[in-house]
């Protein structure tokens, strides 16, 4: 009797442990300034990938214009939201009741292409020094976006050279960048997704400088796109938080070791978008995500050093900056586990506490009266 008792009681408590673990999913609503942006890739992969296994539904609110995710966040009041350096550091700056919980990309996502047929002329390799390839291209004109040229400057500055005396550039709104390489108006671009890739892919562009890639330590292992939390959501759904920063951690490591692993979860969040396009951008980008998504004070100062061009940056001073970062999210523990496997973990062990009841079973000492029956 006693061993039916305890047979009983430890189905029921795994049972009671698997309905635990299966809890409903939580919904979460992120805003995000520009939904099919890839530069937040870590995000996007974490959404189709692991916030489902964490228990975390997400809701995506996105402005009309990425222009105004800002004041979105005054209206609409998400509990999270996708932001990029300039966004994150005017909340702080405004002292604004929102905290960094995770970094989704390391290292610049701008890189250098170059038209073949100008790098072959100019005898441009990859495997020369950036300072070579650099010199080699005085005179070839750069198409970049407005905001860029304190990057552009930095990536001279790191080999000793003037980007403003040895570069040859032309200022070019992001949607028209791929339509001036066409034309020929520019034969390089400093450009990032979903502009750098449509050059790589079929424009018969190459890659001349990979940031990347890390190649520019001035331009690597910094603070950039961040998944940010509102006070209000962190204090009382601490957990969920936590949870999502560890799907983003998980996302990371994926893009980072397994990129083609990454590839079909991305196409078919982004049908619309070319396959080899994306292809492109996820191994492109793959060495940029971080290590780890943590946080920290100190990826404020390249933030606000690389701040767009023509704009003011915030100024940080007086600020306890320590106050709107959150790294506690980030802690070495056991990966969440998804209903799907919490049920399965259940049915393995109800099959072992099946199998030891049968063994209870032949074990136990036999009626005499059995054999009659």
């Amino acid at each position: 009797m006693k061993r039916r008792e305890f047979l009983a009681g430890a189905i029921t408590s795994t049972l009671a442990l698997s309905t635990t673990r299966a809890r409903a999913s939580a919904t979460v609503r992120v805003l995000v300034p520009d939904p099919d942006n890839l530069q937040y890739m870590a995000f996007w992969l974490a959404k189709a990938l692991f916030f489902p296994g964490a228990g975390i539904d997400v809701e995506i609110v996105s402005p009309p214009i990425p222009q105004q995710a800002l004041a979105w966040i005054d209206d609409e009041k998400p509990d999270a939201a996708v932001l990029p350096p300039p966004m994150y550091l005017e909340l702080v700056a405004n002292r604004a009741p929102w905290v960094l919980g995770a970094n989704l990309l390391a290292n610049d996502p701008i890189d250098l292409v170059v038209r073949k047929s100008v790098a072959d002329a100019k005898g441009v390799t990859r495997d020369m020094p950036i300072r070579e390839r650099l010199e080699k291209l005085r005179g070839v004109k750069i198409g970049i976006a407005p905001h860029p040229p304190p990057r552009l400057r930095a990536l001279y500055k790191s080999v000793g050279l003037d980007a403003n005396k040895d570069a040859t550039t032309i200022t070019i709104h992001g949607k028209g960048q791929n339509a001036a390489f066409e034309r020929g108006d520019v034969d390089a671009l400093y450009a990032h997704t979903p502009y750098v890739e449509k050059a790589l892919v079929h424009q018969d562009a190459v890659l001349i400088v990979y940031q990347n890639g890390g190649e520019v330590k001035e331009l690597a292992n910094r603070q950039i796109h961040a998944l940010t939390f509102s006070r209000a959501f962190l204090n009382a759904r601490h957990d969920d938080a936590q949870a999502m920063v560890r799907a983003v951690a998980r996302a990371e490591t994926l893009l980072r070791d397994t990129p083609a692993d990454a590839v079909a979860p991305l196409q078919k969040a982004f049908p619309d978008r070319d396959p080899a396009e994306i292809d492109r951008i996820v191994h492109l980008y793959s060495p940029a995500m971080p290590a780890t998504p943590k946080v920290s004070v100190d990826g404020f100062a390249p933030a606000v050093l690389f701040f767009p061009e023509g704009e003011a940056p915030p100024n940080l001073s007086g600020i306890d900056l320590a106050s709107f970062v959150a790294p506690e999210l980030v802690q070495e523990k056991p990966a969440d586990r998804s209903p799907a496997l919490a049920y399965a973990g259940s049915a393995l062990a109800l099959v072992a506490l099946a199998a030891l009841a049968v063994k209870l079973r032949s074990s136990r000492p036999r009626d005499p009266n059995e054999a009659r029956k």
